[in-house]
């Protein structure tokens, strides 16, 4: 008996001593697996912290949709563009759009990517780049739908399409002639007056070609070239009394009396070759559309920190449904007169283009029966350094 307890005695301290280590043991797992969740639960949060970060950072409209195609969150340039979205938003609420709607609920259910372009309406219709990226996480399907706009690209790339077209358009209309021209110049039985008259509209087809080539080339350059001319500077009002006197004889020939208002240098950043352009333009088209008997004038002032070229005549004036296009391509308020007078189309527009991209202007005012005005703004520059 007196050896039994001390048996019994030793063996209940063995047992506690492993039950003590059970425990501690116990314990020390559960506080590994407490770390262990509390770990991943840090990481979880900075993951999601560094995707909500990566979303709001991205530099185009971003929507995160459910399985069902409905806003879970959008970026905060998608908030900018779209402010109407709302959580919860169906994309075809959303936007109205049955394309773009269609389009991202086949990614969903192929889990397949999706990449095209769709007119949506925010701030106008505009052109979006849209690209869709379903994924698929513990089951549940998602998708991203990354929103580019490329309205300046799609208006860029019609523009040029259309300028194509009316190249190729008003290209073809002197070769034509010139070819009709000269199919005819080679009948030997044409007389002499005949065939003088045919010669004689045959150079002027050429010197029309000739002369709506270098507008396009010129205007080409001009828009291959960007940012302003470093350290050109041209004298507006010199440029001015040069063409005064060059015109002379095109004047006198239609009858129109030009008159040169210009009171001191009028200094610009514009090249040599743009200033005469802009002022010619001007000039010549004065010249050409105000009409026998009328006065073309040219004025040049320096008003403040820009200078203002001011042509202006008393002659017929242009109807006031063609003002508002007057600066367009190959727009042309009296086509006949105009090719009948040598004109391109482009005049105007080349002077347009030169003043806004020094930051200036080139508006026109007019009244049937009372003369046409148009009003070119350019930033003044200082003159240029002595020798």
């Amino acid at each position: 008996m007196d050896i039994a307890l001390p048996a019994i005695a030793v063996l209940a301290l063995v047992a506690a001593a492993a039950l003590l280590v059970a425990l501690r043991r116990a314990r020390a797992g559960a506080d590994e697996a407490r770390a262990a969740i509390a770990r991943s639960a840090a990481a979880a949060a900075a993951a999601e912290r560094r995707r909500a970060e990566t979303l709001a950072d991205l530099p185009f409209a971003a929507l995160r949709l459910d399985r069902d195609a409905r806003l879970i969150e959008a970026n905060r340039l998608g908030m900018e563009r779209f402010p109407f979205l709302a959580p919860r938003m169906g994309i075809l609420e959303a936007f109205s759009e049955h394309e773009l709607a269609g389009r991202v609920q086949e990614s969903l259910d192929a889990l397949a990517p999706a990449r095209f372009e769709v007119r949506l309406f925010a701030e106008g219709r505009r052109t979006y780049r849209v690209a869709v990226q379903p994924y698929e996480v513990g089951g549940t399907r998602e998708a991203l739908v990354f929103l580019t706009d490329a309205s300046e690209a799609a208006d860029y790339q019609e523009l040029r399409s259309q300028f194509v077209a009316n190249v190729s358009h008003e290209l073809r209309t002197p070769i034509t002639g010139l070819r009709g021209l000269l199919e005819a110049l080679g009948d030997p039985a044409m007389d002499a007056p005949t065939r003088a008259d045919f010669l004689a509209r045959a150079s002027h087809e050429t010197e029309r070609l000739e002369a709506l080539i270098t507008d396009i080339l010129f205007l080409s350059e001009l828009e291959a070239t960007h940012g302003e001319p470093a350290t050109s500077r041209s004298d507006l009002a010199a440029a001015a009394a040069d063409t005064a006197e060059e015109l002379a004889a095109v004047a006198a020939e239609q009858r129109v009396t030009v008159v040169l208002d210009a009171a001191g240098p009028a200094w610009t950043p514009l090249t040599d070759r743009m200033a005469r352009t802009v002022v010619r333009n001007l000039v010549e088209n004065a010249i050409k559309y105000a009409g026998p008997g009328a006065t073309a004038t040219a004025a040049v002032r320096r008003e403040g920190a820009t200078v203002v070229l001011r042509v202006s005549d008393d002659g017929a004036g242009i109807p006031e449904r063609h003002l508002p296009h007057v600066f367009e391509r190959f727009y042309r308020a009296d086509p006949s007169r105009s090719k009948r007078m040598g004109g391109t189309g482009l005049g105007l527009s080349i002077v347009k283009h030169i003043a806004e991209r020094f930051g200036g202007t080139a508006e026109a005012s007019s009244q049937e029966g009372f003369g046409t005005t148009v009003t070119v703004s350019i930033p003044a520059a200082d003159a240029p350094a002595g020798p």
